[in-house]
């Protein structure tokens, strides 16, 4: 894979795009990816926050900027936060190359007004994900779109996972999306730790909550600051095979 796709792989602003990258849902259409600042991931450089990695961790970081820096980045999409929260939503227990992009471009074909991405979400398959995106949905509406991890939390359907890789994709670089993959990779940076708890999720941020030493999403955010899903990122890479670190 070259830069962009490896970039665009793990992020699910990849579900806006066609076979050729170039922007079919949401605003810019028509753009390549490669062309926009933001969705390429160039906006974000993880020799910015460098020093936000604490102590084992800074060399294994260092060493994963010097290889990666240059070519992986973080996705976005500013501007189509209600398509990307589709996306997210859908990615709970299922495979995203697979099942997700396909969900999601049958339902942006249709329309890209939330509120009736929602009312037809069930009609195009059996998946209890597309039964449930209504609830959500609405919630969602109800709560103003919310880009708080606790309010996301409070979502029908909506865990520690998917609030992360919404809150990753839409530009909050703190947030880790603790999945089987970055479960795998973690321990060979020396991160270690269970998956999150979502009661204590929903209670407590993470600096407050009472099992943060044990969790490897909070230890992710505590030692890698703003580096923490974009290392996050390339362990879902490495667990694919389409690198190593």
């Amino acid at each position: 894979m070259n830069c962009l796709q490896l970039t665009l792989y793990p992020s699910i602003t990849l579900a806006l795009l066609d076979e050729r990258f170039v922007k079919i849902f949401g605003v810019k259409k028509g753009v390549w990816a490669g062309d926009d600042l933001y969705i390429s991931g160039r906006w974000y450089s993880p020799w910015r926050y460098i020093n936000d990695a604490t102590g084992d961790l800074r060399d294994a970081v260092q060493n994963l900027a010097e290889r990666y820096g240059h070519c992986v980045g973080i996705s976005t999409s500013p501007g189509d936060e209600d398509l990307l929260f589709v996306v997210a939503f859908l990615t709970q227990n299922t495979n995203y190359h697979t099942n997700v992009l396909r969900w999601s471009r049958d339902l942006f074909s249709k329309t890209e007004d939330l509120a009736v991405i929602a009312e037809v979400a069930p009609s195009i398959g059996r998946s209890y994900q597309l039964r449930r995106l209504p609830q959500a949905v609405k919630r969602y509406l109800e709560l103003g779109r919310p880009r708080d991890r606790r309010e996301l939390l409070s979502i029908p359907g909506v865990g520690a996972k998917v609030a992360d890789l919404y809150l990753l994709f839409t530009g909050d670089t703190t947030a880790a999306p603790v999945d089987k993959h970055f479960m795998r990779t973690a321990p060979r940076l020396g991160l270690r730790g269970r998956p999150p708890s979502p009661a204590h999720c929903r209670r407590y941020t993470c600096d407050a909550c009472p099992l943060a030493s044990r969790c490897l999403r909070a230890q992710a955010a505590e030692k890698l600051g703003r580096l923490a899903g974009w290392v996050q990122t390339l362990a879902y890479l490495a667990d694919k095979g389409v690198l190593s670190i």
